[in-house]
């Protein structure tokens, strides 16, 4: 896998590709200050010299600053870091090739491999295949996927199919698409109220930490909430329809059934398991609501699910009007912060055109640029030092992810790196234009 492609004949970096405009979220001082943030932000990312060696992953380390680089080179016509973007992914890929790695999209190979494709996308550099051994890797692994292995997006099965999908319409991507159905077919599990997938108590996450006993997970991150947008995807493209729609509609079915009642309305607990009671999620991406509105708003369009787009609005301004002090967000990053909450936000806002969704996307800008405000105040943060707001500088949960949330609420083009947290509407567009 070769990275040290540049854009041909000294043209501008990058190229249009999504060709879709998007209502406009931010203006005046709001946007000023986001584009500012995202701007000092990046400054403060280390430089490709200086990226951790033993860390090439998409969620933290140099796989992830690749993107967040190559984003910032297409947007800003920024040659400097398309070189820094690409340099980033040669010390991913080095790694790649000389240690062995897990098959999770976001701490092992194929999120590298997923990165090579989004930034060669984003710096123009779309003409020569560099995946063709992971995709025949990924197919002959599927065909053993071990049986009590993960099917969530961060670790398992539907991480897969995140980087299949990227990988369409090339050769290797329909049978590796297919691989993932099945195994998710197999590993579901039906009852009265529909189609489901059991975490076993042995599953740990990236830290060795157990996120429940035994159950079923109802997040975007490692549970339902995230196989939902995919299979949706997938239906759309017309593959394995006869598979796919029963377990699409199961799925939701099962989450639907299980939500929550409270005083303000239903909402999505994290969990479902004998002996624990369920209740109110955090408000994030990797669970609760927004996360969970934002894939069944995605999977309604993709599916033509009127009954489904409209639950998940309700849920989302429900969402939208929850008090910040009980949403659980202490930092910026994308996974469970308020720079995550201002995309997922802003993204269901261009999708429903509800103005509540629009202001609450502001209002997360804004509490992103205070818990962030000592960066922009005092300037980068010396190399190593803590990022206030921030957890490191990776993408899922550090100041990377932060930029570019930052750079999306600014800009008309709807932005593709977001397909890692199955809440891209850019990969419609790309289809749709073939």
């Amino acid at each position: 896998m070769r990275t040290d492609a540049a854009p041909a004949g000294g043209a501008p970096v990058g190229r249009e590709v999504t060709g879709a405009s998007r209502r406009p979220l931010l203006s005046g001082e709001l946007k000023d200050g986001a584009l500012h943030l995202a701007s000092a932000l990046a400054r403060t990312l280390p430089a490709a010299a200086a990226t951790d060696h033993r860390n090439p992953s998409l969620a933290s380390g140099s796989a992830g600053l690749a993107v967040c680089t190559g984003q910032f080179a297409r947007t800003r016509s920024d040659q400097l870091a398309a070189d820094v973007a690409l340099t980033h992914l040669e010390k991913a890929v080095d790694v790649l090739a000389t240690e062995p790695l897990s098959s999770s999209l976001y701490s092992g190979f194929p999120g590298i491999a997923w990165a090579v494709e989004l930034v060669d996308r984003l710096l123009g550099n779309e003409g020569e295949d560099r995946n063709g051994d992971i995709d025949d890797a990924l197919i002959g692994w599927l065909r053993r996927y071990p049986e009590h292995a993960p099917y969530d997006l961060i670790n398992g099965l539907t991480g897969l199919g995140v980087y299949a999908l990227a990988r369409w319409p090339r050769p290797g991507a329909a049978p590796c698409l297919l691989g993932v159905v099945e195994q998710l077919a197999r590993r579901a599990r039906h009852d009265r109220d529909g189609t489901y997938w059991w975490t076993p108590p042995s599953w740990r996450g990236p830290r060795g930490e157990r996120y429940q006993p035994a159950g079923v997970d109802l997040g975007v991150a490692h549970g339902i909430a995230g196989v939902i947008p995919f299979l949706a995807r997938v239906h759309r493209l017309g593959l394995a329809r006869p598979a796919v729609r029963p377990l699409l509609d199961g799925s939701v079915s099962w989450l639907l059934a299980h939500l929550v009642d409270t005083a303000s309305g239903p909402t999505v607990p994290y969990f479902v398991a004998d002996r624990v009671e369920p209740g109110p999620a955090r408000s994030a991406w990797c669970y609760g609501d927004p996360g969970v509105a934002a894939a069944l708003l995605l999977a309604a369009r993709d599916a033509g699910e009127s009954a489904w787009a409209a639950v998940a609005t309700d849920l989302a301004v429900r969402a939208a009007a929850r008090p910040a002090g009980q949403t659980g967000v202490v930092d910026a990053g994308l996974c469970h912060g308020s720079a995550g909450l201002a995309h997922l936000f802003g993204l269901m806002y261009q999708m429903t055109a509800e103005p509540a969704l629009a202001d609450a996307a502001r209002s997360w800008v804004g509490r992103t640029l205070e818990l962030c405000s000592a960066v922009t105040a005092d300037g980068p943060a010396p190399d190593g030092a803590e990022r206030p707001g921030c957890n490191g500088p990776g993408l899922l949960e550090g100041t990377a992810g932060v930029a570019l949330a930052m750079e999306a609420a600014c800009t008309a083009a709807e932005p593709i790196w977001d397909q890692m947290l199955l809440v891209s509407t850019a990969e419609a567009v790309r289809e749709e234009a073939r």
